[in-house]
């Protein structure tokens, strides 16, 4: 009878953790905290480039608004969003955006064919590290960081015409913004 009243304990706790965890509870036990949009500062990391032996580190871009953009080249909307990305950089890139292109979930390789038939214009890195801290579970998932360095949106899946015209607002609003004043100025 203990043996089965033990039994029964480990199951229920057991269950509970899972429950616990599909809620999305976190910031315990070792998860990283949820990210809030407009006020959690973007979690830092460093990337290496699936094409060339550099890397990239997020902290290095503070003051540029950087675009984040989590995806696989086995997932049909990740291909899909891909010119889009494309244009975007292209129309962006000299006032200010930084595209981080981060790939997931597959081996270099595979990824590696895919940014060659691709050819895009900007880098594409290493992002197994980076989804962790950002809790980038479905793809495509992208991020925007203004230029102090802050979350302000994330956008998970993508729909052609609406994922555009709110990429553009989104890019267009933070580089109105002012850059975030230097160390040293008042």
């Amino acid at each position: 009878m203990r043996y089965l009243v033990s039994c029964f304990l480990v199951l229920f706790l057991a269950g509970i953790s899972v429950a616990v965890d599909q809620a999305g509870i976190k910031g315990q036990g070792g998860h990283p905290a949820p990210l809030q949009e407009g006020v959690s500062p973007a979690p830092d990391f460093t990337a290496p480039s699936l094409t060339d032996d550099t890397f990239v580190r997020l902290s290095a871009l503070r003051g540029k608004v950087v675009l984040i953009n989590f995806w696989a080249s086995w997932c049909p909307p990740c291909r899909a969003e891909f010119p889009l990305l494309v244009r975007l950089y292209n129309q962006y890139k000299d006032r200010g955006l930084v595209l981080l292109s981060l790939n997931l979930a597959e081996e270099a390789e595979a990824a590696r064919y895919f940014i060659q038939q691709a050819a895009p214009p900007f880098p594409v890195y290493a992002g197994a590290v980076a989804a962790a801290k950002y809790d980038a579970s479905r793809l495509p998932t992208t991020y925007f960081v203004d230029r102090a360095g802050c979350l302000r949106r994330r956008v998970s899946g993508f729909h052609p015409k609406r994922t555009e015209a709110e990429f553009v607002a989104i890019i267009d609003q933070l580089l109105a913004e002012p850059p975030p004043p230097t160390l040293g100025t008042p």
